[in-house]
């Protein structure tokens, strides 16, 4: 790292609060800013690694992010295990002419790039409702060989501009911002994510009532049961997988559910 802010890299933490505070947050971070932040959250510079490169790397690439998406995005590590289940929850899907995944909440778009990477062919359509971050994210992935299509708006308003073909199977990505939703005793609630994840899968689930879905939704560790069950009474089938991997002290996972198949009838993905 060139030390060329030696005054403030002595004073100031770079921790998540800082990154998230109203004086931080829509700053483009420069490259000793984001080593700077691993280093003082989780001892490790290299700790935001996306697009399968280390921080240094991707920003020789061009690679830019604000101070919030670098806090919020969905590291490699963590996006790896994801695309890996849901190509494992794939070898039991219907045969069809081809897969479409749609990810309502594009961020980074770093968990959308590892579910393609690990089902080959397969597209992708995402939608930002941010313009400042649509901008950044078109231009980072503009360098990556992954067939993203980024939209910007709500993706209710435009699920209809997805083309998604009759005959393809829909991988749906569930990933809305937590922000109360998440509390210490009783956990993740479903419920109150900023939209309800099961008003998303309503909403995907009636624009695209013929196709056969899997919906792949971003957990923690503890999950409010109540939510938990009304949204797995939603599939055919389900699945939670906690990953042994920790996020800012908090283990992730997925919950994996189909509507329209049931994985299980040709035996369930490899549990973790």
């Amino acid at each position: 790292m060139t030390d060329t802010h030696p005054q403030e890299r002595q004073m100031r933490r770079y921790d998540r609060a800082y990154l998230l505070s109203a004086q931080k947050r829509n700053q483009v971070m420069e490259l000793w800013e984001v080593q700077r932040y691993g280093l003082d959250s989780f001892a490790d510079p290299d700790y935001v690694h996306l697009y399968g490169m280390p921080p240094a790397e991707w920003y020789q690439r061009g690679v830019r992010l604000l101070a919030r998406t670098t806090v919020e995005c969905v590291r490699d590590a963590l996006a790896d295990l994801m695309g890996r289940d849901v190509a494992s929850a794939l070898q039991h899907a219907p045969a069809g002419e081809g897969v479409t995944v749609i990810d309502p909440f594009a961020g980074s778009c770093n968990s959308l790039h590892w579910i393609l990477r690990h089902v080959p062919g397969a597209r992708g359509v995402a939608f930002e409702i941010d313009p400042t971050i649509l901008a950044m994210t078109q231009a980072n992935i503009s360098s990556l060989d992954t067939p993203i299509a980024l939209l910007n708006g709500d993706y209710r308003l435009h699920l209809s501009d997805c083309g998604v073909p009759a005959d393809h199977l829909l991988v749906v990505f569930v990933a809305p911002p937590w922000g109360d939703a998440l509390h210490a005793v009783t956990g993740l609630d479903l419920r109150q994510t900023q939209p309800p994840v099961a008003t998303i899968v309503d909403d995907i689930d009636t624009a695209f009532q013929d196709l056969p879905i899997l919906y792949v939704t971003q957990v923690f560790q503890h999950i409010e049961p109540t939510s938990l069950a009304d949204l797995e009474s939603r599939f055919e089938w389900s699945e939670v997988r906690i990953y042994d991997i920790n996020v800012e002290g908090m283990k992730h996972g997925i919950l994996l559910g189909s509507r329209r198949w049931t994985p299980e009838t040709r035996g369930t993905p490899n549990a973790r």
